[in-house]
């Protein structure tokens, strides 16, 4: 739910601090994409913990790992652009590359949660089918704004869907395998 409200101040944000100068611009954009990558890694990895865990299904880990790493890159090659502006229009090319290859990875992956036998407390297909159109506005590049705000709402249906997994199935120190949980 942090990730789905986050998601759209900070994209603005960071569109705004893009076209100022100075090194606490810098800062502040380097702080929004670690706060970003972290966010990210938990939300993926706590989805991996409760599809592995609660559902017996791997088919996804695969497409998680590379979301995972793809976003790690992604992040360092923006912290060294920060670092470094005359990488800036590498980066801007590597970036928008990057998004293809997300949204790619978020169509398959999409497909693939399709198959859990499980219906996520309601909320499979509606999760799907809206990681789907994100996916879709990705790769079109020209859409790039209707995936960001399409992915801040895939955030919000997986935060309720932790939510039911944790009524459900109550952990009294959370759910085993999620990082930060024990």
């Amino acid at each position: 739910m942090v990730n789905a409200l986050f998601t759209i101040p900070a994209t603005a944000m960071s569109f705004y601090l893009e076209s100022m100068e100075g090194t606490e611009t810098r800062i502040a954009q380097a702080i929004l994409i670690i706060a970003s990558l972290g966010l990210f890694i938990y939300i993926l990895s706590s989805l991996k913990a409760l599809l592995n865990m609660m559902f017996h299904f791997h088919e996804g880990d695969i497409y998680i790992s590379y979301l995972l790493w793809g976003n790690l890159s992604l992040s360092l090659f923006l912290l060294f652009a920060l670092a470094n502006k005359e990488f800036e229009s590498a980066v801007a090319i590597l970036s928008v590359m990057a998004y293809i290859f997300f949204g790619i990875l978020s169509i398959l992956f999409a497909r693939r949660l399709l198959k859990l036998p499980h219906n996520l407390y309601g909320l499979l297909k509606p999760y799907c089918y809206i990681t789907l159109v994100s996916g879709a506005c990705f790769v079109s590049v020209i859409l790039l704004p209707v995936g960001i705000l399409a992915g801040a709402i895939t955030d919000g249906v997986l935060g309720v869907i932790f939510f039911r997994a944790a009524e459900r199935f109550p952990f009294p120190d959370g759910i085993p395998g999620i990082p930060g949980e024990s």
